[in-house]
């Protein structure tokens, strides 16, 4: 289960996803029948692209959560649990009367491929010049060994990851193909063991374990991404709107860690004191962590993250800590590229032999084609051991990347030298040095730019300032002028300033987490750490009732951070 899990975490896993399945939608009133039955904006879904949805009753209950993807004009394939298809296909043609569209599951199977080496490991299995999927939900058909798949960006794992959908009859030559797939980036089967702590790191809920149809979406989290608020009417939609508009729901889904002791069974009812605050879901022991991690629906006055509680649950005395989902923080192509040339030049420092750091750097280069840092590495290894062709192939290979590349013509220059090619080196070094300049040049004349956009921006801020004080002067506590003001002058550095404003938002509007945010950073730079945390702790506890979360995790983020510089401030 552990090399599994580096498997994914690290290079490349696939798992057969039995689960799931693939619904095919077609005709003319295709998107616009979808929009009316689902949550998200499905009319405006461009080709190839995708979204998460949802499709709830007349009190906001879910019934379905699915993604959607445009396949086609007229056509669209939607993602789903096989234990929801019967209620998706059931509503839509509950409410399916004249509309020209065609609702079918298709027969495919499919498998997961994840970890941050499988659109290396795709391109090798596709047929040549295959389009893979760039971005979240997209989807494309593409050919492999002659056959067309239904491809689909989607991380189930917190890593980059994609679905395959295959006919039944072509599943045992799928299978085939990925055991061809080159030793380096072939893919490792991932047991359903580890899918599912996989699954629950990323925080990602299946229905029947996680919720189910007596939840409310709110309640699920899922309205983050499969919501639209401008889109038209849609079955649900009065009370979804209207949970945003008043607050949050009473019981909302995020994380629990526990310190120590055992995990508890789903369905645990989480007791402070004698009071329940909340009830447990799926749970798992946590690699990332190294702790027991549950996924908890919880009461709305507990949800401020990073919050230690001593409770009961399942009968027992327990320490938790709340968490923002997912607990996995999810890393991009560029941050394990990083991690392999950080990893490529620990080894070259321990040892002597270059092999393996070179191959960790060729893995970086391919995660991350424009990784400057890791072709110039690159290139000194292989100079180290003479292969000096392949050192000059590859600083052209980063030329052809970014012709301003200054270490990259440097380098060239060097290695023909060593070859003796006097004259390529010498035209290699005045290209550097040419770029050099233009660079100094181009960076003069931005500066000079900047200084007049820096004084337009000025002359708009002080029309504001003046414009946000006569409000004021009329209706001292206005909401906006304060806010606006505070805001302005916390911008431009007059930190005294700025608190007055800000502190009278706050006490005319409890609820206003932004201004909690503003308030706490201009204490910060008033060098009054206390202060920012007393009032970042006040505003994460207010934007977790709200279900603000973008000044939520900014709070979080920078609570944490001065908490770390001034450890005595951790227990205030």
């Amino acid at each position: 289960m552990a090399d599994d899990y580096r498997h994914v975490r690290e290079r490349c896993g696939y798992y057969p996803m039995e689960e799931g399945c693939i619904f095919s939608l077609t005709g003319k009133d295709t998107f616009a029948f979808l929009q009316t039955q689902s949550t998200n904006d499905a009319l405006n879904l461009e080709r190839g692209a995708g979204l998460d949805n949802a499709i709830v009753d007349r009190k906001g209950k879910l019934i379905a959560n699915f993604s959607l993807h445009r396949d086609g004009g007229d056509s669209a394939l939607a993602l789903i649990e096989k234990c929801q298809k019967d209620n998706f296909q059931n509503h839509l043609e509950t409410f399916h009367f004249r509309e020209d569209i065609v609702i079918s599951p298709l027969n495919d199977r499919l498998l997961a491929m994840q970890g941050p080496l499988s659109r290396l490991a795709l391109e090798s299995l596709c047929d040549p010049g295959a389009p893979i999927p760039e971005k979240p939900n997209q989807v494309e058909r593409i050919p492999i060994a002659g056959k067309t798949a239904i491809l689909i960006n989607k991380s189930f794992t917190g890593e980059e990851g994609f679905i395959l959908g295959v006919r039944e009859t072509e599943w045992n030559s799928l299978i085939e193909a990925l055991q061809r797939i080159p030793e380096d980036l072939r893919p490792a089967l991932v047991s359903k063991e580890t899918w599912e702590v996989l699954r629950i790191e990323a925080g990602i809920l299946r229905m029947g374990k996680d919720m189910d149809g007596k939840n409310v979406l709110p309640e699920t989290g899922l309205e983050h991404t499969s919501v639209s608020y401008n889109k038209g009417c849609y079955i649900g939609q009065e009370v979804i709107a209207r949970i945003r508009t008043y607050g949050a729901p009473n019981f909302a889904m995020m994380g629990l860690i526990l310190e120590g002791g055992p995990l508890p069974p789903p369905h645990s009812d989480i007791l402070l004191k004698d009071k329940k605050i909340g009830s447990t879901r799926s749970g798992t022991l946590s690699p990332y962590l190294g702790k027991n991690i549950v996924l908890a629906y919880i009461q709305k006055d507990y949800r401020s993250p990073d919050t230690d509680l001593e409770v009961t649950l399942a009968g027992s005395p327990a320490r938790v800590r709340t968490c923002l989902l997912p607990f996995y923080q999810t890393k991009t192509r560029q941050d394990h590229a990083r991690r392999l040339y950080e990893e490529a030049l620990t080894l070259y420092k321990q040892e002597e032999n270059l092999d393996q750091p070179i191959g960790l750097l060729r893995e970086a280069i391919a995660l991350d084609s424009k990784y400057a840092a890791a072709y110039e590495a690159l290139g000194v290894f292989l100079s180290k051991q003479d292969k000096l062709d392949e050192a000059i192939s590859l600083m052209k290979r980063l030329v052809e990347i970014d012709p301003t590349e200054i270490m990259a013509h440097s380098n060239l220059s060097i290695y023909y030298m060593k070859q003796g090619r006097i004259e390529d080196a010498e035209n290699e070094k005045a290209e550097a040095t040419a770029i050099q300049f233009e660079k100094a040049i181009t960076e003069k004349m931005n500066q000079r730019k900047q200084q007049g956009l820096e004084e337009q921006q000025r002359q708009e801020r002080e029309r504001k300032i003046g414009m946000f004080k006569e409000v004021l002067e009329i209706d001292p506590g206005d909401p906006v002028a304060n806010f606006g003001l505070g805001s302005i002058f916390l911008e431009t550095g007059r930190y005294e300033e700025a608190l007055h404003p800000l502190q009278i938002v706050i006490e005319q509007n409890r609820d206003y987490s932004a201004a909690y945010l503003l308030l706490g950073k201009t204490w910060e730079k008033l060098q009054n750490p206390e202060e920012a945390v007393k009032t970042f702790k006040t505003g994460i506890a207010t934007a977790s009732r709200k279900g603000d979360l973008m000044p939520l995790k900014e709070m979080q983020n920078r609570m944490v951070a001065l908490t770390r510089e001034h450890p005595q401030l951790a227990s205030k």
